[in-house]
């Protein structure tokens, strides 16, 4: 007696095992979550080394933004940089600069940390080749992504001056 023949399909103990495709696990979640929870996973954290500064000493700004998933995610910006930075409502501390109107993409690791970081001279841009320096007292500074959710944002209080 012979035996059945084999179907091209069916298992059998000498087929080798099919190759395993990568995912994209960051354009997964921007394709099945839904914006609004990939944003509420993120946290934005803004920072400066120290509270007071002495006149045109420059402050270091730290920003860090922390996915609380266990999945990388994914966020469409709304300029091709990630975040940006204002001093007292002015964005980069710049009334001449404008971000541009392209898009981009912004990664966060599944349960990471991305951490931005930039310096501020005290000084506020007013034309293109003339900058003036910050009055002495409380300043803001604010971080936030640049998604459309205001919610991803975060400032700190500093203050210049000898007192």
């Amino acid at each position: 007696m012979t035996a059945p023949p084999r179907r091209e399909n069916s298992p059998s103990s000498t087929s080798t095992p099919g190759t395993t495709r990568s995912l994209d696990a960051a354009k997964a979640s921007h394709a099945l979550l839904p914006q609004w929870v990939r944003r509420r996973a993120l946290v934005v954290d803004c920072a400066t080394d120290r509270e007071r500064y002495a006149p045109d000493e420059p402050v270091r700004l730290r920003v860090t933004v922390r996915n609380r998933l266990p999945i990388p995610l994914r966020l469409r910006t709304t300029a091709p940089v990630p975040w940006t930075w204002a001093v007292d409502g002015v964005d980069r501390a710049s009334t001449v600069d404008t971000l541009p109107a392209e898009s981009g993409t912004f990664d966060v690791a599944r349960r990471g940390r991305t951490t931005f970081h930039t310096r501020w001279f005290q000084r506020f841009r007013v034309a293109a080749d003339e900058w003036i320096a910050a009055d002495p007292g409380e300043h803001t500074l604010t971080a936030r992504l640049l998604v459309d959710d205001s919610r991803l944002a975060a400032s700190t209080t500093i203050r210049i001056g000898n007192e």
